[in-house]
């Protein structure tokens, strides 16, 4: 008889703790990689969908993630347009001939295309640090808020219980 309720007992507690386990890995936290990438504890990449998802809850979090995925995209934006009006200049001066510009005109090999792209390359630099620091900014608000906000239980104690009607665990939350 003991042997069977021993079983029964052993039976609970596995599924017990397993669903503790779940819940616990439901929980993970975020990690930034480079170049606005997020990634789960476990390193697998989760995409802006699934982050605005993650993040609805959350106004705050979200406006400053979406913020710095707008910052992203035109820093690239900046970035490879400069590149490309500064190679653009420079392969429009290296295949055109004198006999193109006219008798009296005179070929300026930096023209206007490069300045502006200089410019454009230059401005790309601080938008694109200022996205990797809002988004990080909204990783490192969201574990804090996953880690003391009012969804997760604050296990205070948990002890081993035993009594003439059986064994179990208790959990004192706060």
């Amino acid at each position: 008889m003991f042997v069977i309720y021993f079983k029964y007992m052993l039976n609970r507690i596995f599924f017990f703790v397993f669903f503790i386990c779940c819940f616990e890995s439901h929980a993970q936290s975020l990690v930034y990689k480079s170049n606005g990438n997020i990634k789960d504890t476990e390193g697998k990449s989760i995409s802006p969908d699934k982050i605005r998802l993650l993040l609805a809850n959350n106004e705050k979090l979200l406006k400053e993630y979406n913020a710095g995925r707008s910052k992203k995209t035109v820093g690239n934006i900046l970035f490879y347009g400069g590149i490309g009006l500064v190679a653009g200049d420079l392969v429009r001066e290296a295949f055109t001939t004198k006999s193109s510009y006219g008798y009296n005109e005179e070929r300026t090999y930096p023209s206007v295309m490069t300045y502006l792209g200089v410019a454009s390359f230059l401005v790309s630099i601080p938008v694109k640090i200022g996205f990797s620091k809002k988004i990080k900014n909204v990783v490192t608000d969201y574990n804090q808020q996953k880690s003391i906000g009012s969804n997760q239980p604050n296990y205070k104690e948990i002890d081993f219980i035993s009594n003439s009607n059986g064994i179990g665990f208790r959990l004192s939350l706060n």
